[in-house]
């Protein structure tokens, strides 16, 4: 069955937008996908993953500003080939772009985020800058960058920040082995020649290694990192939205104390105007008695 929804669209629209309409719009879309009959895109679409704050903001620098990504993949390609071919003074120079383009995205980060109205972290920063430090070395790494899809930052390890790209070794080319020498003429009866010695077969290449199968441990440790790597990225997810909750509770605190400072300032006035309110009816009640003996005595004397 072919969907009336556009699933290219819908990741599209989740990934360019803003981080409050990402689940909203998720589900949305998913019912829609439901309503159509087509089940399977509604589980693919509910299984797109809301992206963390530092990845949002990877994104929207690569969505907002291709200059910059330009630059990105352009130094990616330049800091593989001066590690292959360049000079020290290449490196170097190359180096020096590599960090003045990494402030250089510092600062476009921080655009975003304050258009965003999003207080940034020292976590924060750090995620961002290590998924560009890992795009600049690893290909694989700036190609999900440069998708503008990232769910979680990439990382890096330290020790593999300096690696080289690995260079293909050729095949080694053994000799061939020499062709039976031709069969000699039957000998002369008068001056037959001496026998010719036969040639030394050329040694047998020796049989190139197979490269080891990956062991059960192997495996299972490969399995075993995938496995964290995802817990990492899920406690990642759960530490931000931990983050944003402590965020807005403390903001309703704030403003809860505000309310409780004003209502209480509101309620001290209110006492003072009972105060002043009870001072001026017994002064008004004092008034009355007094104009109320005066015409009593009035109209005692006119008696």
């Amino acid at each position: 069955m072919t969907s009336a929804i556009d699933e290219e669209a819908v990741v599209e629209q989740l990934y360019r937008g803003s981080r409050e309409d990402f689940l909203p719009t998720r589900t949305e879309r998913a019912r829609q996908a439901r309503a159509a009959g087509d089940r399977e895109l509604a589980a693919r679409i509910g299984a797109l993953r809301k992206p963390t704050v530092s990845a949002w903001l990877v994104n929207q620098v690569v969505r907002r500003y291709p200059d910059r990504l330009a630059e990105l993949t352009e130094l990616a390609e330049r800091l593989r080939s001066v590690h292959q071919h360049g000079d020290g003074e290449q490196i170097r120079a190359a180096g020096r772009a590599r960090q003045a383009l990494l402030r250089s995205l510092d600062g476009v980060v921080r655009e975003v985020a304050a258009g965003a109205e999003l207080r940034l972290g020292a976590d924060t920063v750090n995620q961002v800058t290590t998924t560009f430090q890992a795009a600049l070395v690893d290909p694989a790494a700036l190609s999900a960058v440069r998708s503008g899809r990232l769910a979680g930052t990439v990382e890096q390890d330290a020790d593999l920040m300096g690696l080289l790209p690995t260079m293909a070794t050729p095949a080694p080319v053994w000799p061939a082995r020499p062709s039976p020498p031709a069969a000699a003429p039957p000998p002369s009866p008068v001056a037959p020649p001496p026998p010719e010695p036969a040639p030394k077969p050329a040694p047998e290449p020796e049989p190139v290694p197979e490269p080891p199968k990956p062991s059960k441990e192997l495996i299972e440790a490969g399995r075993c990192e995938e496995e964290c790597a995802a817990a990492r990225e899920r406690a990642e997810q759960e530490l931000t939205a931990a983050q944003e909750h402590a965020t807005r509770t403390r903001e309703l605190a704030d403003e809860a104390h505000a309310r409780f400072n004003q209502a209480r300032e509101d309620h001290d006035a209110a006492l003072e105007a009972i105060a002043t309110a009870r001072a001026a009816l017994t002064a008004a009640d004092r008034e009355v008695r007094a104009a109320h003996q005066a015409v009593v005595a009035l109209r005692d004397r006119a008696g």
